[in-house]
């Protein structure tokens, strides 16, 4: 297939392009005219490629150079759209309306590509149409497909591929196009209801919470030049922001609960019984045929069904995104602390509050409101940014101003996908 990259100076737009280039597909890296994408694109124009670096791993990948060969990495946001068949956006979610104005001016309604949004965070895609017309195809991701970091000037380390995670589909696709995305990424599980990576967007509970509850404690090991574990000592070592963050989740899940979507983890309902029937199934069948990648792919797909059209605790998220096994009634503080992918190289990051504030806790607040869901402990973390960024630009935000009711519940619950001939 041939593929654009947005941004592929971010670290999933390394992480895509090392992966996209050794499943043989044909890829344009685009990255803006900054002095730090200028930089990109010389270093990996010069070396003649991407370095890769992974941790020990089952499958005994060794850092090496991955070659550019006939792919190229530019500027040139014409070569992103020409002759392509997807466009991967690989940057944070509040930059979404610049880009795909820029896309919009350099001629991608007429060509109708579909638009891979890595991941849109709550709410996007609406702002989205108003650009480029109600109904444009656009693929939604729950989640980065990668747990990744940025390495020196042209490498990526990719510390997990993700084992699964849940898309939506949302505007009008055509057959082949649904077709060509489930073939470029078989991990993935697909639905047209966005409100399962929307309302499932889980960077709004892991993300301000902890990085704002914090605050004092990653400025103090910033100023004495230490590293601060971000999910060990934010969350897993700090009961108090870990009963917050499960504050916000339960927010997420009454959204769900009352936009009629099934749910797993809800206090008044866990569903508990149902959701260990399915995983222990599933890990049956996985350590059955856990010699074929192929096989034990179908099978995810098959047992996570269900999943897939339902929203989860951020306990049960970390159950089938990595392998963190559920166990009901556990505290999140507890479930952070098994899970090895934050043990090691979590570190805060800026984008925590400047993306996951006005793309994650504003529009939960607004959705929430307008279903009379009580929204205290987002507000206590929107009042804290408040207080301590005042740079903060609130005409960006996502309030849903502007959106009817109707219409948000309509495109929640998936009313606006088609497939066309």
């Amino acid at each position: 297939m041939k593929i654009g990259i947005h941004t592929i100076s971010s670290q999933s737009g390394r992480s895509y392009f090392v992966d996209f280039i050794e499943s043989g597909h044909k890829v344009y890296g685009y990255a803006r005219q900054s002095e730090h994408g200028r930089s990109f694109i010389e270093t990996i124009n010069k070396q003649g490629g991407i370095y890769l670096e992974r941790p020990e791993n089952k499958n005994l990948e060794e850092p090496h150079m991955v070659s550019l060969g006939l792919n190229e990495v530019g500027h040139d946001l014409s070569k992103l759209i020409d002759n392509t068949d997807f466009i991967v956006i690989a940057h944070p979610s509040h930059y979404l309306p610049e880009t795909v104005m820029q896309l919009k001016e350099a001629g991608v309604i007429e060509k109708q590509i579909p638009i891979i949004l890595s991941p849109p965070r709550t709410f996007a895609v609406p702002y989205l149409w108003r650009i480029l017309g109600e109904g444009y195809p656009f693929v939604c991701f729950s989640t980065c497909p990668y747990s990744c970091k940025s390495i020196n000037s042209g490498g990526v380390y990719i510390k997990r591929r993700k084992r699964s995670w849940l898309v939506s589909l949302e505007g009008r696709f055509k057959k082949n196009q649904i077709d060509m995305l489930e073939e470029l990424f078989p991990q993935a599980l697909y639905n047209n209801i966005p409100a399962t990576t929307s309302i499932g967007n889980i960077g709004a509970v892991f993300h301000p919470g902890p990085y704002l509850l914090n605050l004092k404690d990653i400025k103090k090991a910033k100023d004495e030049n230490k590293e601060y574990s971000f999910y060990m000592e934010g969350i897993a070592n700090n009961k108090k922001v870990a009963s917050h963050l499960e504050l916000v989740d339960q927010i997420r899940l009454s959204i769900a609960s009352k936009l009629g979507l099934n749910v797993f983890g809800l206090n008044e309902s866990p569903n508990e019984d149902r959701w260990k029937l399915i995983m222990d199934h599933l890990r049956e069948k996985e350590i059955e045929n856990s010699y074929d990648i192929d096989k034990l792919r179908r099978i995810r797909h098959e047992f996570l069904k269900e999943i897939n059209d339902s929203i989860t605790s951020a306990q049960h998220w970390l159950d089938y995104t990595y392998g963190v096994s559920r166990i009901p009634g556990e505290t999140l503080q507890s479930a952070i602390g098994r899970t090895p992918t934050y043990q090691k190289r979590s570190v805060p990051q800026l984008r925590y509050i400047e993306e996951d504030v006005p793309t994650g806790l504003i529009p939960l607040k607004a959705i929430a409101e307008r279903l009379d869901i009580d929204v205290s402990a987002i507000d206590s973390l929107i009042d804290l940014y408040e207080q301590n960024f005042s740079n903060n630009d609130s005409k960006e935000w996502r309030d849903l101003k502007g959106f009817s009711t109707e219409y948000i519940i309509k495109y929640l619950t998936g009313e606006f996908f088609e497939v066309v001939d």
